[in-house]
């Protein structure tokens, strides 16, 4: 039996590493030690999954780059094509390379790529084309596995996975981080809705184990799967895991003075909380509380969707009086830094799927106050009270009390770091 690790989520990946590429990377690190288990990707156009090449899958793996799949409909004429075929070529003939590169940044001037192709620092970004990236077909066979990790709504045909999986006879097993698309349709656009609603009502259908992050996770998938009148699969429950923080943390962003600053982790997204939570630090800027503790509140995450009254307050700096930062993009040095030296973390979210921000505010060892949406209660393990995140008059009480006298971090946190989490997952696939 061997086990095939499905990476094409993280092989797409070239944004800061967030949320479920993180999880997808951690996995992927801890099946590099695994001589029974590969890295594979769906290839959309063939309609298999093919190997990773291990010379790129360093550059993946170290988010140095990213496999450059194309689109089923790219014109030989078009502009991506032409950029493509000047990356394969930036990338294997090193004496070309600076010309190449100087070709596709006339290119990008005419129009940007639509990933990024530079990193903050400048920093060329790999686009390896699959011809260089991926060898030939996986070669998943009869009583194999296959462990989905990734957002494979947006990038697997599900039912072209189920049509392979009879023929063949693998078994297929795959991470359900969360179903709040379809149990809160409000925080989404309707065509994200139908999107996930699609793919998990196929992926229940085939799915021989499903790993969800929490015991209100698998009660959403039970619910689902009664409410689409199919069968309701084998669930296990593993939480994610952390990575270790570093010996010595990076410097922090300017203006932040350590332990005077509250800070929340997460995407802008509307069931994230971010609202509400500016409703509540402008009462407490107009009774004075803010300044009389010299704090300030860090928003770190990229914009999300259906958040643009949000970011509009995000950037008048004047009415918020230079108390609020939004830090886009950080390395993990920063975001170590940032970690580190808050005074505490938030996290107001309307429901949440495990809440990976929770455990990595725990291994730095600083307190959270969450809200009591999905399975947040579960991932703070009673370490700390949650409050329900609509109660606006309890955030404000609670937030004026932990700025007064800021909690300490005393108990231990039952989560362990991502070696040991994602051997566990891992581990679990194989016996699906």
């Amino acid at each position: 039996m061997r086990l095939f690790l499905d990476i094409s989520s993280l092989a797409r990946w070239t944004g800061p590493p967030v949320g479920i590429a993180r999880v997808e990377h951690a996995l992927a690190r801890a099946a590099a030690s695994r001589p029974d288990t590969s890295l594979c990707v769906w290839d959309a156009r063939g309609g298999r999954f093919r190997l990773l090449r291990p010379q790129w899958a360093d550059i993946v793996l170290g988010w140095q780059g990213a496999v450059d799949m194309p689109a089923a409909n790219r014109s030989w004429l078009s502009r991506h094509r032409w950029f493509a075929a000047l990356e394969r070529l930036r990338l294997t003939v090193p004496v070309a390379a600076p010309l190449a590169a100087a070709v596709q940044d006339r290119l990008l001037a005419l129009r940007p790529h639509g990933h990024r192709v530079r990193d903050r620092d400048g920093t060329r970004i790999a686009h390896v084309p699959p011809t260089l990236a991926l060898a030939g077909d996986a070669g998943i066979g009869p009583g194999d596995v296959l462990l989905s990790a990734g957002s494979d709504w947006f990038h697997l045909d599900i039912a072209r996975l189920g049509e392979a999986k009879r023929r063949i006879g693998f078994r297929y097993a795959c991470l359900c981080y969360d179903l709040i698309p379809v149990t809160h349709p409000q925080f989404y656009a309707e065509a994200d809705v139908a999107l996930v609603s699609r793919h998990w009502r196929g992926a229940l259908k085939v799915a021989d184990l499903v790993i969800a992050n929490a015991h209100c996770i698998a009660r959403d998938i039970a619910a689902f799967a009664e409410a689409e009148a199919v069968p309701a699969p084998c669930v296990a429950i593993l939480p994610l895991g952390f990575d270790p923080p570093p010996d010595a943390p990076g410097a922090l962003p300017d203006g932040l003075e350590p332990g005077r600053f509250i800070l929340f982790v997460g995407t802008i997204e509307p069931r994230k909380g971010h609202a509400m939570l500016l409703r509540v630090w402008r009462r407490l800027l107009a009774r004075g509380v803010v300044r009389r503790h010299r704090f300030k509140l860090v928003f770190a995450g990229r914009p999300g969707w259906m958040v643009e009254g949000v970011l509009r307050e995000l950037a008048d700096a004047n009415g918020l009086d230079g108390s609020v930062a939004h830090l886009r993009e950080l390395e993990d040095s920063r975001l170590d830094a940032l970690y580190a030296c808050a005074a505490f973390c938030v996290y107001p979210s309307q429901y949440e799927g495990f809440g990976l921000p929770v455990i990595e505010a725990f291994a730095r060892r600083t307190p959270m106050l969450a809200s009591t949406g999905g399975a947040l209660p579960e991932t703070v393990g009673g370490l700390f009270a949650c409050l329900p995140p609509d109660d606006e008059a309890a955030w404000e009480r609670t937030l004026e009390a932990w700025m007064e006298q800021p909690p300490q971090f005393t108990g231990a946190t039952r989560h362990q770091a991502w070696p040991e989490a994602a051997r566990a997952i891992l581990d679990r696939a194989a016996a699906a």
